[in-house]
């Protein structure tokens, strides 16, 4: 079951995430090549975040989806057998993550419409 993105529970999230990591909303705009007008606003919850926005945040504070989402583990349980992707893209060098990831967007945009 997918959770339903809901901006007034992540933008605080990502604002707790950019102040622990001692980051400005200027330095955060450098990094991603966001404007500081479209992280103030995904920060309020007033702009939902894009799937390029996730993975240049991603980058940035080093983390994966689940944390910058605020996804519990608990909503993400898995056979305890298997790695999560996540986890196993973060042991990767990050030109390969980088790499990996733009494959991954592209696999999603050319879904869109194909799963139900």
């Amino acid at each position: 079951m997918l959770n339903k993105y809901d901006g007034y529970t992540v933008g605080p999230n990502l604002r707790q995430l950019r102040k622990d990591k001692k980051l400005s909303v200027y330095q955060v705009s450098e990094l991603t090549g966001l404007s500081n007008s479209s992280i103030n606003q995904i920060e309020q919850g007033g702009r939902g975040l894009s799937m390029n926005g996730l993975y240049l945040l991603m980058d940035a504070y080093q983390c994966d989806a689940n944390k910058l989402l605020n996804i519990e583990e608990t909503d993400t349980k898995m056979n305890k057998n298997e790695d999560s992707i996540d986890s196993r893209l973060s042991e990767l060098p990050v030109e390969q993550q980088n790499y990996l990831r733009h494959i991954f967007e592209f696999m999603i945009e050319q879904a869109t419409g194909l799963v139900s």
